[in-house]
């Protein structure tokens, strides 16, 4: 009489690793068909259970390092004996559950945030805005073909090194907007490709790498900044390289510095932010969702109660890597340099540009009224 079909999802969880183990105890080379029949399931019932667990699956099925268990095909003779099998496997899936543990893995050796002694003076008439335009942590740049090496580890000398002149140049203005302006991360996912386009990019060394070196470097950013300023707001936009992962950024950084009243992580949802100091309006979006004619007018549509209260407004972009400078009716809108230099891809598309940093001062009623800048040669 055959063995009565139990549908999976009425075994729990406890029940079927108590079955598993059991058989593998009693029959050590027969195991699956002896937990089907303590379960009073088929055969390739265990086999699918097994192929929906990782951490049992990984046990009992071989298969590539890096890969996971997608399926599980296998052939029984009459006696409920394993005649041949067929494991698929996926590159690069992880479950919720392996990304948790690649995480807590990268943040183990981060020291917890020390408080930095409050400046003792700072000017409330200026606030000094730190844009960082594209820095693609992670990209990966062969000098021989591009000009210029780039990797993790140039990258995160560079933009410290860019934070820390800048900071010296600037006043001690009361408030520091530290603004990344998109795309600060090189890819999205695992599969090292842009999540919109499909792009495969040219990346160096792994995700969580990135993750631990991202997260540095903007922390070493905002240390250096409240050294100098009374209160430091941060900004994270979200580029086209990173639409994930620069809001896993914002909610880290917020997670930090949740205790410090110094400092201001902005955690809000969205392509679009607004920052208000005095008459100045300050508008910041990475620039590949809207052509400058466009964004202009966006921001009196977003905030018109800001646009009506100020004199002075800009818009703070990145995604070309270039600088541009335009004034439309009401707003000046102005792109910025990146750090890194181009990719292989951008160097064929015959793309060029210069590669620096700068620090802009705003007064509460004038405006710009001054501006530094870091270039990657002062590095060497």
């Amino acid at each position: 009489m055959p063995t009565p079909y139990i549908r999976r999802r009425d075994i729990t969880e406890e029940t079927f690793r108590s079955a598993v183990d059991q058989a593998k105890h009693e029959h050590p080379n027969g195991w699956r068909a002896r937990a089907a029949k303590i379960l009073g399931v088929s055969p390739s019932a265990i086999a699918q259970r097994l192929a929906t667990r990782p951490d049992i699956s990984a046990e009992v099925f071989p298969h590539p390092q890096g890969h996971n268990v997608a399926g599980v095909s296998t052939l029984y003779d009459t006696d409920g004996k394993i005649v041949s099998q067929w494991v698929k496997s996926k590159a690069g899936e992880r479950t919720p559950e392996q990304w948790a543990a690649h995480v807590r893995e990268a943040f183990a050796d981060v020291a917890p945030v020390k408080p930095i002694p409050r400046p003792k003076a700072g000017n409330d008439r200026l606030l000094t805005v730190y844009p960082i335009g594209d820095h693609h942590v992670a990209m990966y740049a062969w000098g021989e073909e591009v000009g210029a090496d780039y990797d993790i580890k140039i990258s995160e000398r560079l933009l410290t090194s860019a934070a820390q002149h800048l900071v010296h140049c600037a006043p001690a203005s009361d408030t520091a907007l530290i603004v990344n302006l998109g795309d600060f991360l090189h890819v999205d996912n695992i599969k090292n490709e842009t999540s919109r386009s499909g792009h495969t990019l040219d990346v160096d060394t792994r995700y969580q790498a990135m993750i631990h070196a991202g997260v540095k470097m903007l922390r070493a950013v905002i240390e250096t900044a409240l050294s100098k300023h009374r209160h430091v707001k941060v900004v994270n936009v979200i580029g086209n390289h990173d639409d994930v992962g620069a809001q896993w950024l914002a909610l880290t950084l917020a997670m930090m510095y949740e205790k410090n009243p110094r400092v201001t992580i902005e955690t809000k949802p969205g392509k679009f932010h607004y920052h208000q100091h005095g008459k100045v309006l300050i508008g910041l979006t990475h620039g590949d969702t809207g052509k400058p004619e466009k964004i202009q007018s966006v921001m009196a549509a977003d905030v018109p109660e800001l646009w009506g209260a100020t004199l002075h407004r800009y818009w703070m972009t990145g995604h070309v890597h270039t600088r541009r400078v335009q004034e439309f009716p009401g707003v000046m809108w102005e792109t910025f340099r990146t750090l890194a230099p181009g990719d292989a891809w951008s160097r064929a598309a015959a793309y060029r540009s210069g590669r620096d940093m700068t620090a802009i001062v705003f007064d509460t009623d004038h405006g710009e009224v001054a501006r530094h800048r870091f270039d990657v040669g002062m590095l060497k």
